[in-house]
């Protein structure tokens, strides 16, 4: 296996430096306009000197919406013009981590919730966090009598806010268990289309107190997974949230903040894992996502699966010890948790660019329609934008 730093440094992929602007200390700077109190550092201070200070603060996150999207918008764009800068997701670049990331202000390396798929040791469990399901059966995890607050050990700060918080969720996603965790009901409002948005948005800027609103669009994501990142119909969508976002800027005393949870990159390869050879090697199935992978090693199998490996898939792949991501603080600069430690197996694979790996049993599920993917460390992935637009009285 290679050295860590020197393959990043080598493919132009991004090497995670949390001491520059990145997505938890943006949400770290937004809580803190309303009361939550954290450890200042230079990078909260910067973001508190970018976003104004106004009766309500609004902000979208659009999944999928890297600043390579943003950056092949017309000038005039809503969005291109009012860009500040680029700044860093975390790593893995996937939803399920980095939704977590920011709804509870910690890196991974504490929350443990390392993507699309997880496994937990404790429960001896591979499930979906977002979906909250058993990823062998689909079936819920409350079904296994497993709660939410078993796998979601940090509290989300949107129920700690001081003053009124709403979140919009599309209607589908509303009243799941992973948005329960995110949102009181209370202050879950589901929307099922843009006008939805509007209307709510018009109404809650007349009103007199302070409030945080977060608006979660999942749309640009799926559409790039199916189409990839170049297509017409993502760059559609696309324009469809800029007159969203217009008609939003109409209000008064708003000020939005747009950014995303990752970018994607285009998919020109398909690698299957060879479920059948590789079964043996297991004690889990392997988790994260399809650009970045975990493996769980039986010990008397590890030499064996790491040569393997390595002769099946090094012109697509790269592995590497845990240990190693671990020290190279990749994961985030907090000390690492016992239990998102636990929760990773004893080798990470990353693709290489334009490569993406089917580490499921249902293969044909994802085989040739892929076209757009994410959860790596290109700088596609791991860019995403910092939108800022401040309506005063």
């Amino acid at each position: 296996m290679e050295n860590i730093k020197e393959v990043l440094e080598k493919n132009n992929f991004v090497i995670p430096n949390y001491k520059n602007l990145n997505i938890v200390d943006l949400a770290k700077s937004i809580y803190s306009k309303f009361g939550i109190k954290f450890k200042n550092n230079s990078n909260i201070e910067k973001f508190n000197q970018l976003i104004p200070n106004n009766k309500h603060i609004l902000l979208i996150l659009s999944d999928g919406t890297g600043s390579n999207l943003i950056d092949k918008l017309p000038d005039d764009s809503i969005l291109k013009t009012n860009k500040k800068c680029d700044i860093m997701t975390v790593f893995p670049s996937t939803t399920g981590c980095v939704l977590t990331s920011l709804v509870t202000a910690t890196y991974p390396s504490t929350h443990g919730i390392w993507g699309w798929f997880n496994y937990n040791r404790d429960l001896n469990r591979d499930y979906y966090p977002v979906l909250f399901a058993d990823r062998k059966t689909k079936k819920s995890l409350n079904e296994f009598n497993i709660d939410s607050k078993d796998i979601f050990k940090i509290d989300s700060i949107l129920k700690k806010m001081s003053v009124k918080t709403n979140i919009l969720f599309p209607d589908y996603i509303n009243d799941s268990v992973y948005s329960n965790f995110v949102a009181n009901k209370e202050d879950r409002y589901a929307y099922t289309n843009f006008d939805d948005i509007v209307k709510f948005m018009t109404l809650n800027c007349q009103t007199n107190s302070k409030s945080y609103t977060y608006l979660y669009l999942p749309y640009v994501d799926d559409i790039e997974h199916n189409n990839g990142v170049d297509s017409q119909t993502t760059l559609n969508k696309l324009k469809e949230i800029e007159k969203l976002v217009e008609k939003l800027s109409d209000n008064k005393d708003l000020t939005i903040v747009f950014t995303a949870d990752h970018g994607q990159t285009n998919i020109t390869k398909d690698i299957i894992l060879d479920f059948k050879k590789y079964e043996k090697y297991f004690y889990a199935y392997p988790s994260i996502d399809f650009g970045t992978a975990s493996y769980y090693i039986k010990k008397e199998y590890i030499e064996e699966f790491v040569k393997e490996f390595e002769k099946d898939y090094s012109e697509s792949m790269y592995l590497f010890k845990t240990e190693d991501f671990i020290k190279e603080n990749m994961f985030g600069i907090e000390k690492m948790s016992i239990y998102a430690k636990s929760n990773l197996g004893e080798y990470i694979s990353i693709c290489k660019k334009g490569s993406y790996l089917i580490n499921d049993t249902n293969i044909m599920e994802y085989y040739g329609k892929i076209k757009g993917n994410h959860s790596g460390l290109t700088k596609d992935e791991m860019e995403i934008p910092l939108i800022i637009i401040n309506k005063e009285n």
